[in-house]
């Protein structure tokens, strides 16, 4: 792996911790999570382990039955929110 997409997959990681806000916005995020996939395939190739590994996170979804997007989230639903995240960083420190 090259020092530049080291160097940006080091950052993209350490975005994470902005996105644990008490209410995440749901475009940061996703912006967030398309750039990660983005530079995953660019250095792994696609189809990669370490891409579909991502791809496979359990994310929370935003889109709650019932309930507004501006409405704050649960604990539970932060809960799983943030459960999502360790995960991802976890697989990213791992190909660091």
């Amino acid at each position: 792996m090259k020092a530049e997409d080291r160097s940006k997959l080091q950052s993209l990681a350490g975005e994470i911790e902005s996105l644990k806000s008490r209410q995440p916005e749901e475009s940061k995020f996703k912006d967030w999570k398309e750039k990660v996939e983005k530079k995953l395939e660019e250095v792994f190739g696609k189809g990669s382990e370490p891409l579909m590994r991502f791809q496979r996170t359990r994310f929370f979804n935003f889109s709650r039955s019932g309930k507004s997007k501006e409405a704050p989230l649960s604990e539970s639903e932060r809960r799983e929110y943030l459960q999502g995240l360790d995960e991802a960083k976890r697989n990213l420190q791992r190909y660091l």
